[in-house]
């Protein structure tokens, strides 16, 4: 693929193109939105009711978007936690009560992951295939969203879930998480924040487009036309699947003046991640998305301290904020997940020579997630990282509250 820019450019120059090309992708948005067919992307499914009791948030969206995309600084004292898939050491991962109980335990955002079915109906789930997650079975995306339903989710330990009043959990679709998410976020500007994690196609039957996915929420989300919970939700993508700016800004109608923001993983390959002396200027998607003429924040998920992404951490031109995330090693990811096809086994000791081509990762260190300056830290353990960010001093959330 011919890059957007040559590097010899400065960031002045490609600052400037690229405000160029986002004033033509807001221009493209009203072509884009004309021609979208809400028919496939609104739900005609029910919302969701609250399962929990829905307590008031003491934090302003506001705040909380400001603080995850602001640039880091080694002495700033707050550090945003998101409950990875909601609170799964209980309840089912991206379930309504996963989602519930994160936000009932004032965590200011949730991440969860979106993936589509057979019939275009968006989805909560993280694996491509249902048996871990659920008592159904296959293909998520060979399988309707009726067929999708006869399922009840399991919890963590691969128990069928049921609440005290004997309920089940079902998978959620995007549009009930937002209905959800709704009875948080307060006319006075307080609630919380969801971080759409947007899955892509994990082999070659999967017909998955990313960015079509994307632009399914953002449609499902117009379609609540409720201005305060578009600026509670924030898109993921990883880089490879937004591409560059330009196809994500022409292809999509996210608008930054809308959305509450876009958050790009930016991981190089296990090549790059082993070389310590990885120069990110030689990543060229992360050049360009370095210099967006709106926010954007990166996850960037360190293997180990001193491994090539530490260049990221440490780059003197870096113009966006920093995410990234503490993967637990006791939770179904944190071991070889062929459901999941994204996940391997984790080695925390650098010597190893464990077969496989196995790279050392201490992301199921939490100490390892706060060692750096990062604006948002993802993790299946927020009390237990929050307590440690506390220690540190790293943990003022009063700054959520003005």
């Amino acid at each position: 693929m011919t890059s957007f820019w040559t590097t010899a450019e400065s960031n002045e120059v490609k600052t400037a193109r690229l405000r160029t090309l986002f004033f033509w992708g807001l221009i493209m948005h009203a072509s884009l939105i004309s021609t979208s067919i809400f028919a496939l992307c609104f739900s005609s499914h029910a919302g969701a009711e609250a399962l929990l009791p829905v307590k008031p948030s003491p934090y302003l969206v506001s705040a909380i978007t400001r603080n995850m995309f602001r640039l880091p600084k080694p002495d700033q004292d707050l550090v945003l936690l998101s409950a990875h898939r909601g609170s799964w050491e209980v309840y089912p991962e991206n379930s309504a009560y996963a989602l519930q109980d994160a936000w009932n335990s004032q965590i200011e955002t949730v991440e969860v992951d979106a993936r589509i079915t057979a019939d275009k109906e968006v989805i909560l789930s993280h694996d491509y295939r249902i048996e871990r997650e659920s008592t159904g079975s296959g293909l998520l995306y060979n399988q309707n969203y009726s067929q999708i339903q006869q399922a009840d989710l399991r919890d963590r330990h691969g128990r069928v879930f049921k609440d005290s009043q004997g309920r089940t959990a079902k998978f959620l679709t995007f549009s009930a998480a937002l209905d959800l998410l709704a009875q948080y976020v307060a006319d006075d500007g307080h609630g919380y924040v969801m971080i759409v994690d947007v899955k892509g196609a994990v082999d070659d039957q999967d017909p998955t487009d990313p960015i079509e996915l994307t632009q399914r929420c953002l449609d499902i989300l117009a379609a609540k036309k409720n201005p305060q919970l578009s600026k509670a939700v924030v898109f993921k993508l990883k880089a490879k699947d937004a591409v560059d700016i330009g196809t994500f800004l022409n292809r999509t109608t996210y608008d930054p003046n809308v959305i509450g923001g876009l958050i790009i993983v930016e991981n190089p390959d296990d090549k790059n991640v082993k070389d310590s002396n990885n120069d990110p200027h030689q990543d060229t998607i992360y050049d360009q998305w370095n210099v967006a003429p709106f926010p954007v924040q990166f996850e960037m998920n360190q293997f180990y301290k001193g491994d090539g992404l530490q260049a990221y951490f440490d780059y003197v031109d870096q113009k966006q904020g920093f995410a990234t995330y503490h993967e637990s090693n006791y939770y179904p990811e944190g071991v070889a997940n062929s459901a999941g096809k994204c996940c391997f086994g984790h080695n925390s000791d650098p010597t190893s020579t464990a077969p496989g081509g196995i790279v050392p990762d201490y992301r199921g260190d939490p100490e390892m997630a706060i060692v750096n300056r990062t604006n948002l830290i993802t993790t299946d353990w927020p009390d237990v990282v929050g307590d440690m960010l506390r220690a540190l001093g790293r943990r003022n959330t009063s700054e959520l509250s003005r």
